[in-house]
């Protein structure tokens, strides 16, 4: 069964449940009804005990393109913990279920730290994965200032982070950013092997696994979360977009 909702298609095989970023035209860029559609998405999947595992992939070439920066001007009277990003961040970050990702193309921005939340990524041999961040005036968010240094040491996620470094799918993988790397005819298959194998071991120790893991980290990144949003506030009126040829 696959339904569509503003650029969001759901699909649901067997237990499994498929978010398709749908907006190729735009390289999968996340609008404000895009957010709220996977917020919906990710609380209906938390609750409903037919759905084991949530996959999150993209049609096109390009998996993510991060916020559609379009959209800023729009919410800067909107408080921004109801802010739909704001939301999406803190509903992804709690989320108890298997996530994993197919990342079929490029990634840039919330694109990228979105897969510091999924516990298995495949990507695709065309993937690169940007974290533009400081270079546009802003600060890095959905707790990647607190996750990457956790994972890479200090040193490699300053590289990354404040310089602005664009990772090709192999280091990612050598990283340990990536599983595995496919070409990208096959990724939706391999990725929908993992889910199929998160779907078939008993569900309550797979929970509980994940929420040892975890331990007291997502409060601690939904702080994070928080205290990155407040700094690109303060940040945003000196954001510096890239001119476009």
């Amino acid at each position: 069964m696959t339904t569509e909702s503003e650029y969001i298609s759901t699909t649901l095989i067997d237990s499994i449940l498929v978010l398709t970023l749908n907006r190729p035209q735009k390289k999968n860029a996340l609008t404000p009804c895009m957010y709220w559609a996977l917020v919906h998405a990710l609380k209906s999947a938390q609750t409903d005990d037919h759905i084991n595992v949530v996959m999150i992939t993209n049609s096109g070439d390009y998996f993510c393109a991060g916020n559609d920066v379009g959209g800023f001007e729009t919410l800067a009277d909107t408080p921004y913990r109801e802010r739909p990003g704001f939301n999406f961040m803190m509903t992804l970050a709690e989320f108890s279920k298997p996530l994993v990702a197919a990342v079929n193309g490029s990634a840039v921005g919330l694109g990228v730290t979105l897969l510091l939340h999924c516990d298995i990524v495949c990507a695709s041999t065309t993937t690169q994965l940007s974290f533009p961040f400081v270079s546009i005036g802003l600060v890095p968010e959905f707790g990647s200032t607190a996750l990457l240094p956790q994972r890479l040491g200090y040193q490699k996620a300053a590289e990354i982070l404040m310089l602005g470094k664009k990772l090709k799918a192999a280091e990612a993988l050598e990283l340990g950013l990536l599983n595995t790397i496919v070409a990208g005819d096959t990724l939706y298959h391999q990725a929908l092997e993992y889910c199929k194998a998160f779907a078939n071991q008993p569900r309550g120790a797979v929970l509980a696994t994940k929420q040892l893991m975890k331990g007291n980290e997502v409060q601690a990144i939904q702080q994070r979360i928080d205290a990155e949003t407040q700094a690109i506030n303060r940040l945003l009126p000196n954001l510096k977009l890239p001119e476009k040829s």
